[in-house]
Parts: structure tokens; sequence; C-alpha cells
């Protein structure tokens, strides 16, 4: 009686969670059907922003080692990219808020295009870290930028069925980029005798070109100027509380993903004996969950509240993460991978969403362009740290543990602070006080 118990209760847990998801799944699709021609027009940015954090974050490691970059300079070149966009996310956020959300996401696409295509030079390390700090530029610019531009395209309340669209698009580019960046180099080398670095080459010719089409897509989105706007150098008490928590789970968050999360695919092709098309095969895997993920969390969300999901999701996630170290196959590796990436990045768009709707209006791109630079600081510092580490071979298990212990850190910062702050969909003006 007692395992019968058990079991039906399981079975009523997962139809719950089953019903929320197709409801969370219709409430987007209805919300994305009666979207404006703005919304849409970001949406369909996202796309090909997706293309190019696709070739960035998954293909340009395997391009650098098929060029024969050591590990100790593929770090450092990482590291010295990112510390470029640092600079910049100093002070974008303010400038943003005072200049308007869209020109700078245009200057950032801009310079994001001009990033890949430094790409295409000839082997050259300090190339291709000035590329490396253009692209990191242009994510501090878009992403502050874009974020605070659509929240103010929908009401608090549908704002999280927006990100979720949004995001949704963008891992759809993202997928699409990063399985034809990963297996066509293989493929041409297996078919057609085309060096890999030639192939590689090629991919990111054609993201350079993809990056053109968001900044016509951004040039006719609307934003409303605020007459007599200031820039706001300091924040009130309640902001300034949730700015250092969220800055300091971003630090731990952004220093154990520098330790791991870019070196996935020479993980699975050096140290696991993956071909690139099985490469190509697990991480498309994984991006292609969480594309179909992001309709569900939106409702998760409501049901079990922002914070709470976030981060049970991502606590959850270091699970799957440290056991792909040990997976006896591939196929073991791939459904832990996918597991990994499904309940860490899902929640995102529930994540940004609920701090758009708790943070002041006049101040969120400048909020989350700090919060989104202590990221890139620890991760600056953490990728030339973790080029040496992995010097000693792509078969380390040791990475994976400090990866899991940073994650789970952050995660605990974030709830403990978080939990007491309210979501209030009704606007900013009905947020309580709770950092006072």
């Amino acid at each position: 009686p007692r395992a019968q118990g058990l079991t039906e209760r399981l079975s009523d847990m997962l139809a719950s969670v089953a019903r929320t998801g197709q409801d969370s799944a219709r409430a987007t699709s209805e919300y994305y059907a009666r979207a404006g021609k703005d919304e849409r027009r970001l949406v369909n940015a996202s796309f090909f922003m997706g293309v190019s954090g696709g070739i960035l974050w998954y293909v340009l490691a395997l391009y650098w080692a098929s060029l024969g970059f050591s590990s100790e300079e593929i770090g450092l070149m990482y590291g010295a990219g990112t510390s470029a966009g640092i600079v910049t996310l100093l002070f974008s956020g303010f400038i943003a808020d005072k200049l308007g959300r869209k020109k700078l996401l245009l200057t950032g696409l801009a310079l994001n295009s001009v990033a890949l295509a430094l790409f295409l030079y000839e082997k050259n390390i300090a190339v291709y870290a000035g590329a490396y700090g253009l692209a990191s530029m242009a994510s501090s610019l878009t992403f502050p930028s874009l974020t605070a531009l659509m929240a103010t395209k929908t009401t608090p309340l549908r704002m999280k069925f927006l990100f979720g669209m949004q995001s949704f698009s963008s891992q759809v580019g993202l997928t699409a980029a990063m399985f034809t960046g990963i297996f066509a180099p293989t493929f041409m080398y297996e078919n057609h005798g085309l060096a890999e670095s030639t192939g590689y080459w090629y991919v990111f010719l054609a993201a350079a070109a993809c990056s053109l089409a968001p900044i016509f897509l951004a040039l006719r989105v609307s934003e409303t100027s605020v007459k007599g706007a200031k820039i706001r150098m300091s924040f009130d008490s309640r902001n300034r509380k949730m700015l250092f928590f969220y800055a300091v789970q971003n630090a731990l968050i952004g220093f154990g993903a520098a330790l791991l999360i870019p070196w996935f695919p020479l993980v699975f092709q050096y140290g696991m004996g993956a071909s690139g098309a099985e490469v190509a095969y697990i991480l498309a895997l994984s991006n292609v969950s969480i594309a179909v993920a992001l309709f569900i969390v939106p409702k998760l969300a409501e049901a079990r509240g922002s914070v709470a999901l976030v981060t049970i999701w991502q606590v959850a996630s270091v699970v799957p993460m440290v056991l792909i170290a040990y997976a006896p196959t591939l196929m073991v590796v791939a459904l832990l991978y996918t597991t990994r990436s499904l309940l860490m990045l899902a929640p995102i768009p529930v994540l940004n969403a609920y701090l758009m709707n708790v943070v002041s209006h006049d101040i969120r791109s400048s909020f989350m362009a700090i919060t989104q630079a202590a990221w890139s600081t620890s991760f600056s510092a953490a990728s030339v740290i973790a080029g040496y580490v992995w010097a000693a071979g792509y078969d380390l298990t040791a990475p994976f543990y400090y990866c899991a212990g940073f994650y789970v850190a952050g995660s605990l910062v974030f709830y403990l602070y978080f939990r007491k702050i309210r979501e209030h969909p009704e606007g900013q003006a009905q947020q309580a006080d709770a950092g006072a």
C-alpha cells in the first residue's frame, strides 16, 4: 500500500507538471499571436543574435584548437577578451538608461559584426584576443539594453512570456548555428579533405553575414525617449542591496562557468573520444531540449514562484553535470549534459523577467550591466586559470566539482536574499521595500 501510494503521488505530480507545461506553451503561443510589431522584431532579431552566440560560445574553442592553440593560449584569449567587455559594462547600462536602450543595442550589434569579421584573419593570438574583446564589448552593450528595452514593450504580468519567447527564438538560432558550426567542418574534412580550420573559417564567414540581420530589425523598433532623464550614479538602499547580492551571485556563477562550460566541446572531443559530429549531436540535443522547456517555465514560475523555481532548477543542475565526468558511454554523456543544460538555462528568462519587475524602471539597464560586469570579471580571471588546469588533459574530473561548488554557492546567495522580495505584477509603484 505504501509503495502504491508513492506511485500514485508521483503520477499525480508528473500529470500536474504536464498540465502546467501545456498551459504555459498555450499561453506563450497566444501571447506571441497578439504581440505588437516591436515585440516581434525583437524576438526575430534574437534569432540572429543567437546565431552569433552559438558560434562564439560553442564553436570558437574548437576553431582555436584546430589552429593549434594550446589550452593555456585559449584561456588567455578568453580572459583577455572578456576583460575588454568588463570596461564597457561599467558605463553601458548608465548610458542606455540616459540616452536610450535602442542606440546602445544598435552599437553593440554593429560591434559584434566587426568582431566576427576579425576572426576571419589568419592565425594571430593578438588579433583573435582583440576580436573576442570586441565580441565581449558587444555583448556588454546588447544584453542590458535589449533586456531593458523588452521590458518596456509589455506589462509586468506578461513579461515572462515575452522573455520566454525571445529566449526561445535565440535558442533556436543558437542551436542551428552551433550544430552547423561543429558538424560542417568535420563533414567537409571527412568527405572532401578540407582542413578543419578552413571549415571553421567558412562558419565564421557565414556568422558574420548573419550578424547584419538583427541590425536592420532593431532599426525598426521604436523607443520613446524620456525628456529630462538623468543618469543615476547612485541607487537607493533597496536597489543597492539587490545589486550587491545579485552581483555576488553572478560573480560566483561566472567563476564556476569559466572553469568548465566553454571547455565542454574540447572535453567531449579530446577527453572522451567523441567525433566532431557526435559533439554536434550532443550539444544540439541539449539546446533543443532547452528551447522546448522555455515554453513551460513561465507557468511553472507562476505556480511555484520565480525565485524558488530558479534556485531549485539551477542547484539540481550540478548533479548531472558532475556525473558527466563518470559517464560510461557518449549516450549517457548526451543525456546528462542535456539535463544539466535544461535545468541551468531554461529558468533564465524567468529570472530576467523577475528582475525587471523588482528593479526600479529607471535603472534597469545599469542594474543588469553592473551585475553582468561581476559575472564577466570572475569569468575572465577563471578563464586564465582554467587554461592551465586543462593543460594537464581534457579527461580531468576536478573542474566538474569546482564548477558545481561555485554554482551551488551562487544559487544559495540568490535564494537567501531574493526570497524576501516579492514580485508585483501590478507595477513598480507597489513593490514592497523588502530590503529596507
